[in-house]
């Protein structure tokens, strides 16, 4: 266990030498897992689109023959809710 600890506080200095991330590779990266966290979330749930294709539907908007409409559904509200709790921390709460 002690080993395990020490790899990762050395893996975590290595990684937080290249930080700040620039604005580019902030951007690279929440593309990234947008793409990413859509296709596998829809496909835990049964959706058919291949990650291909469901970058295709959410950055370009274009349709896939042979997939229901409600796959695509699913994938574009998938990549909004995303959008929308990436965009929560830069918002001030004023109910309290």
């Amino acid at each position: 266990m002690s080993d395990l600890l020490t790899k990762l506080s050395f893996l975590k200095s290595a990684l937080d030498g290249y930080r700040p991330f620039s604005e580019h590779v902030v951007k690279q990266l929440r593309d990234y897992y947008r793409i990413g966290l859509t296709y596998t979330s829809n496909a835990i749930e049964g959706n058919t689109l291949t990650e291909s294709e469901t970058k295709v539907i959410i950055e370009d908007g274009i349709t896939i023959g042979g997939k229901s409409l409600r796959e695509h559904y699913e994938a574009i509200g998938h990549a909004k809710a995303y959008d929308h709790i990436y965009s929560l921390p830069g918002q001030t709460n004023n109910r309290r």
